[in-house]
């Protein structure tokens, strides 16, 4: 057995042991208070505990009783100052002596955990940095994969809405991308839509993210599965959409959502919704986000009434040529 094992061995026992000394002496203590206490409101009354018995008990000696009581306060302050210090000092010796880097590394996590707990699920949980925020949006996507790596029958539908495509085209996205692909590798479904206008479409640089993109749901060289769809969204054909307009006036409704929908990136899991619109001039690193997991404001927006045809045009992955075509549907 480690060190760090016999540690905390040690701490569980010694603490069973004064939970249960304690425990005894409460139930002790509180036989005795309850008698005194129904002692002294009989004799208030006038009353005898025992009314049909012609000849009262002898009372007992309260120095007597408060002698045999003595032993039992003195172990109890003996336990308590035990268990003061295996509760504070045992840690805080152990905690010292670990890695300096660990322990920072341990205390940022642990900042980070109370930070959720302060805002809880109801309120929306604001990530300042933009590498942070991009951490948080990896280990989600990451998490909810490996959920359908353990339940053959889970589900899992991420709807995206990209309004800035240059973020793909630098190194930043590698591990968020890889994590794309591992959830529609393991079953789950992604509906990404990027909007851009004709002249986008045709730059080689769009092209080439399109292409990256396609292989979230590459089964083989040739052929994509059903799991990655890919769309693009003319930016002024869809603001006339009365879905758009609907989405648009549900979104602003949103805490910290005053700018209007066309100037953030929105991803809708089933239960959380994220969104941003702080970035990057260069779009080097994302900026700070807002993270929704109350039901409540996640059910206001729905992007899958997007993903439409009167609205958007799909992406056909399957086309050999490199310039990517809009599919006909």
């Amino acid at each position: 057995m480690s060190t760090n094992e016999t540690v905390v061995v040690i701490i569980i026992v010694m603490a069973l042991v004064i939970l249960a000394a304690l425990y005894k002496f409460e139930l002790v203590s509180a036989q005795i208070d309850w008698r005194g206490v129904l002692k002294f409101v009989l004799k208030a009354l006038g009353r005898s505990s025992h009314p049909t018995r012609k000849v009262a008990r002898k009372t007992r000696n309260p120095k007597r009783r408060m002698k045999a009581l003595r032993p039992w306060l003195h172990w109890r302050a003996v336990l308590s100052a035990v268990f003061m210090l295996v509760l504070w000092v045992v840690p805080a010796c152990w905690w010292f002596q670990q890695p300096t880097p660990w322990r920072l590394l341990l205390s940022s996590q642990f900042n980070e955990m109370l930070n959720l707990l302060r805002h809880g699920p109801k309120g929306p949980l604001i990530v300042a940095r933009g590498q942070a925020t991009l951490d948080l949006l990896t280990q989600t996507v990451e998490m909810r994969s490996n959920r359908l790596g353990s339940d053959r029958y889970g589900e899992e539908e991420i709807w995206i809405i990209d309004h800035y495509w240059q973020y793909w085209n630098t190194t930043n996205f590698r591990d968020y991308l890889a994590a794309n692909k591992m959830l529609v590798t393991r079953g789950g479904k992604i509906h990404r839509m990027f909007v851009l206008t004709d002249e986008e479409l045709s730059n080689p640089r769009v092209q080439s993210v399109l292409k990256e993109q396609c292989e979230i749901g590459r089964i083989d060289g040739d052929t994509t599965g059903n799991g990655f769809e890919l769309w693009r969204a003319d930016p002024k054909k869809m603001k006339n959409a009365d879905e758009y307009q609907i989405i648009s006036r549900a979104f602003q409704q949103l805490p910290g959502a005053d700018k209007s929908f066309e100037n953030f990136d929105v991803v809708k899991f089933k239960d959380t919704v994220y969104y941003s619109s702080d970035f990057s001039t260069d779009y080097s690193v994302l900026g700070s986000s807002t993270w929704l997991f109350d039901p409540t404001e996640v059910n206001k927006i729905d992007l899958s009434r997007l993903f439409r045809k009167s609205i958007a045009e799909r992406i056909s992955c399957d086309e050999p040529s490199l310039q990517m075509r809009t599919a006909s549907l």
